[in-house]
């Protein structure tokens, strides 16, 4: 070794990558005993390849609880300031931060190990907060210990191996203006990777937010090998402030059952169908922008920016009223697709994320379906890839599939901030749907209709209608390319046997009208059912509709006889005065005939007829209408029957049940 290599390897940046490498290190092996010490649970049936892609998973989420973690250390350790390294408590305090922070992980991650056989999950801020007021919890702690005598003399040795192993920070050598170069260089860079890291991803080149616990489901073919993804530190710094929802005990279980209950047991007397589905989830497709749905707006003079959605309106199936269950983007997958409404907080980024659910396409596999989703962005962004993977969709086509394929324009088709123009990928969507095996499943989510509202070039001058603000032009775009769509589809040979759901993820936060600028305007969105057989109903139906009514509708029309839960209901065989719809983002709403309410808290704070005063200007609560205590009733049981089976993992029907014919 000569001399520069030798002085490389003992300068500060190269101590500080080797020291953070041991702590890696230490993941690793805690991520063998973790796989080994609940191998019944998450190793069986886990291939060698399986194994790697859960390893490269991990890693993301080692990366960002090391970094965490250690981000105080990392600023110690190669802080510019030349006299430190000089001084004997400095280096101490550095060091031996380093070995209890990391020693701690260890143990922790260790630990959970042993408990992670009760819960089928790594423990999180919400498991914390549930044994917290346990005071049987030292015993039951040290028992384990004395069982699992192996893991604390390996928790020893990997501590003992952060002592021997830490390299400390070099001497500053001279000049000086060198030392200070060199060290700020280092943390700039270094600050960067670690932000980076923090996120779970590299180098910001994955258009996501940081990664949460859900994002696990993306590396596992179960979703209880989660926990050989996940460690026990990232879980617990991931999901501080987001402890378990406080389960409100408003009905005894006998008359929470009587009032609400989520559980679908469909009748054994269903016809079988195997039709195609197709649903679209078009982005920030707003009641308000579809001519169709507004004919007394503007006293009957309003057209909208929608002409092909306004012409699928007449031979599809839509409801008088349509609610999004709510406001973001993130909710609607698991809204439209799991029936599982959003309640004070994103499903997929709450601690909830890894419990059992049901959803469409599970529930649509044992009858033979192919589930596949697809979303023109990066295939990370929104997390959208581990939820479709958890909810059991077979394959994910994102902006990595599309670029794939040159038929459709591949990288010269990026908008340039979200991912691809809506019009070339739904015509990859048409025409990828054709190679699927029938009957399939089939998800897209648009995303052109989107901030900073820019449409292709060569459609400028041909929508030169703008309207008001620039994102009408993005849906007058929008509904183009679901014409476009739609033609390619009519050629393709699974178009007649195929159902088509056509909604939105949200409304808009762009609204030009007074009815939709307030809590009920804005969560308006449209729910079309079109079938080209004519099979189903035409035209508009009474009643109101929700996200989360589109898996129970769907699933019972094409013959499903499995009972699942879902907190919506099936559009065709309820009566109209039993619809309803309910959605919280900054309240919890419920809606029920003409009325709405609203919550601050338990207590209503308004409640307004929406039909007669869609302005919302007369507040009805406290005045003695009968329809305020069922409304309040009923609205309490949903979050009741929401929150308690979210805190019990009680989200799917675990046993069977008899169908309403038996």
């Amino acid at each position: 070794m000569n001399e520069k290599l030798r002085k490389l390897m003992r300068s500060t940046p190269v101590g500080l990558i080797l020291n953070l490498a041991v702590v890696y290190l230490a993941y690793f092996i805690c991520r063998i005993v973790f796989i080994l010490e609940n191998f019944d649970l998450v190793g069986e049936g886990l291939s060698w390849s399986g194994f790697l892609t859960v390893c490269a998973g991990g890693f993301r989420f080692d990366s960002s609880a090391i970094f965490y973690t250690n981000c105080l250390f990392i600023l110690l350790y190669i802080l510019p300031l030349h006299w430190k390294e000089g001084r004997r408590w400095w280096n101490a305090m550095t060091k031996w931060l380093y070995v209890g922070v990391n020693a701690l992980c260890v143990i922790i991650n260790l630990g959970d190990s042993v408990f992670f056989e009760t819960r089928m999950q790594r423990s999180t801020m919400a498991t914390v907060t549930e044994f917290k007021g346990e005071g049987n919890l030292p015993s039951i702690i040290g028992v384990e210990v004395v069982t699992h005598w192996y893991l604390l003399l390996l928790a020893a040795l990997i501590i003992f191996g952060f002592i021997r192993l830490y390299r400390r920070p070099a001497e500053p050598g001279r000049p000086l203006w060198h030392y200070y170069l060199t060290n700020s260089l280092t943390l700039v860079i270094i600050g960067f990777l670690s932000v980076c890291g923090m996120r779970g991803n590299i180098l910001f080149l994955s258009a996501t937010r940081p990664i949460s616990v859900g994002y696990a489901q993306r590396f596992v073919e179960k979703p209880v090998q989660t926990g050989a993804v996940l460690n026990t530190p990232f879980a617990l710094l991931r999901t501080l402030g987001e402890v378990t929802m406080a389960e409100p005990h408003y009905f005894s279980e006998e008359e929470l059952d009587a009032i609400y209950s989520p559980v679908h047991v469909p009748a054994d007397t269903l016809a079988e169908r195997k039709k195609n589905v197709v649903i679209l989830i078009v982005e920030s497709f707003a009641q308000e922008f579809i001519g169709g749905l507004n004919k007394n707006l503007d006293g009957g003079t309003y057209k909208g920016y929608t002409p092909f959605a306004d012409s699928l309106l007449t031979v599809s199936a839509h409801w008088r009223d349509g609610f999004a269950n709510a406001g973001f983007s993130i909710d609607a997958p698991p809204a439209v697709l799991a029936s599982i409404p959003r309640m004070n907080r994103p499903f997929v980024v709450s601690p909830y994320s890894l419990n059992d659910i049901n959803s469409i396409a599970s529930l649509l596999k044992p009858m033979g379906y192919t589930a596949a989703f697809f979303h023109g962005a990066d295939n990370e962004s929104l997390g959208f890839n581990a939820f479709t993977r958890h909810a059991g969709f077979d394959r994910y086509y994102g902006q990595k599939e599309f670029y794939a394929d040159s038929r459709f324009g591949g990288k010269s088709e990026f908008d340039g901030t979200w991912g691809v123009w809506d019009e070339p990928f739904l015509q990859f969507f048409a025409q990828t749907l054709t190679t699927l095996p029938q009957p399939f499943l089939a998800t897209v989510f648009t995303l052109s209709s989107h901030h900073p509202f820019r449409i292709p070039d060569k459609y400028a001058d041909v929508m030169k209608d703008e309207g008001i603000y620039p994102l009408h032009k993005c849906i007058r775009y929008a509904d183009y390319s679901l014409r476009r769509f739609f033609d390619t589809a009519r050629r393709q040979p699974w178009y007649d046997n195929t159902i088509f759901v056509l909604t939105a993820d949200h409304g808009s936060s762009k609204r030009t009208h007074a009815e939709y600028k307030n809590d009920v305007g804005g969560f308006r969105i449209p729910i079309l059912i079109f079938d080209p057989s004519g099979e189903l109903p035409r035209g508009q139906l009474p009643g109101i509709a929700q996200q989360t009514d589109i898996m129970p509708t769907v699933l019972n029309y094409l013959g499903n006889k499995r009972p699942y839960v879902a907190y919506g209901i099936d559009l065709f065989a309820t009566p109209a005065d039993s619809t309803w719809a309910f959605n919280w983002d900054n309240i919890p709403q419920y809606f029920k005939g003409d009325y709405v309410i609203q919550f601050a808290g338990e207590e209503v704070s308004g409640l307004f007829n929406y039909r007669t005063d869609p302005l919302l200007k007369n507040n009805l609560a406290g005045k003695g209408l009968e329809t305020e205590s069922s409304m309040k009733r009923d609205a309490q049981a949903i979050i009741q029957s929401f929150m308690h089976r979210m805190n019990t993992n009680a989200a799917t029907v675990a046993e069977p049940l008899k169908s309403k014919n038996d």
